[in-house]
């Protein structure tokens, strides 16, 4: 079967919002325009994909996967996938563009369970058997439900401001699903949970003097199994990732405040000034004051 590239125009309007809805009702094919659930496709965009009744086999990467109501997963951008087959199908489809939702990301990564669910569970979804998934009791799921359908409404009218209305739910959906996730009780997905949490102490303790040890007790994992793990999901060490997270919030405090760059350094975790000005140079290819001079 041959691999469709998705048209970003089919799901992203012109004027920019970074989210779009789009939904499935039954098994009848083709029902908004652009509609791939059948085909085997991928596309540059992320895709959170809410079960609200039914169910079917979703292919991923080569796998299929059992799905049913209450189930919950992420489909990141450049994934293959489709519906090899459905039943009385109900779904939601939250898509977003991660190059939109950058300035919200730090705070998202406070959440452990955002890490967990967002980052780590489609990493090791195929090793996992999908059995980390997410999956929530029909009470659970109303809430829910009803706050996808005030989306796709909004999506439909299109009144002034709806675009804002869109973010501001879909970021309330993950916040949702990310409390959701570390609540649950599955072992595989408990593993994720500790991950996402090291994580969110590094986005939120980023002062403290942290080590490899440290983290690795945090985590339940040896280093050898943390460290590659680690370097797999986020693209850094644990030590390399804490690093850009203290020079992102002294950039933050260089723009925001009039502190002397030797506090702002102290403030981020960087005793020593001049290393703190070696590395942000390093990063931002500008010293600390020519970044702060040119906002």
């Amino acid at each position: 079967m041959k691999t469709v590239i998705a048209n970003r125009a089919d799901f992203f309007q012109k004027d920019g919002c970074p989210v779009a809805l789009r939904t499935i009702q039954g098994d009848s094919p083709v029902q908004h325009e652009g509609d791939l659930t059948d085909i085997r496709h991928t596309h540059d965009f992320s895709e959170l994909i809410i079960i609200t009744g039914g169910g079917g086999d979703h292919w991923i990467n080569g796998v299929s996967y059992p799905v049913s109501a209450g189930d919950i997963f992420l489909i990141q951008g450049n994934t293959e996938h489709y519906f090899k087959r459905r039943h009385n199908l109900e779904m939601f489809n939250i898509m977003f563009d991660d190059s939109y939702l950058k300035e919200h990301l730090h705070t998202l990564r406070s959440l452990s369970g955002f890490n967990a669910f967002f980052l780590f569970e489609p990493t090791y979804r195929r090793s996992h058997k999908f059995q980390s998934r997410l999956h929530i009791a029909p009470e659970t799921m109303l809430p829910l439900k009803s706050e996808l359908q005030r989306m796709l409404e909004e999506s439909r009218h299109r009144n002034s401001g709806f675009d804002l209305i869109l973010l501001a739910k879909a970021l309330e959906i993950f916040v949702f699903i990310s409390r959701e996730y570390s609540q649950v009780k599955n072992p595989k997905a408990r593993t994720l949970c500790r991950l996402g949490e090291v994580i969110s102490m590094l986005e939120k303790r980023y002062k403290e003097p942290w080590t490899i040890a440290r983290i690795s007790r945090i985590a339940s994992m040896a280093p050898s199994t943390l460290l590659p793990v680690f370097k797999k999901v986020t693209g850094y060490s644990p030590i390399d990732y804490l690093l850009h997270v203290r020079l992102s919030k002294a950039a933050e405090q260089l723009l925001q405040t009039e502190l002397a760059i030797s506090d702002i350094a102290a403030e981020c975790g960087f005793p020593d000034s001049n290393y703190f000005a070696r590395q942000f140079k390093k990063c931002y290819d500008l010293s600390p004051r020519d970044y702060r001079m040119g906002r």
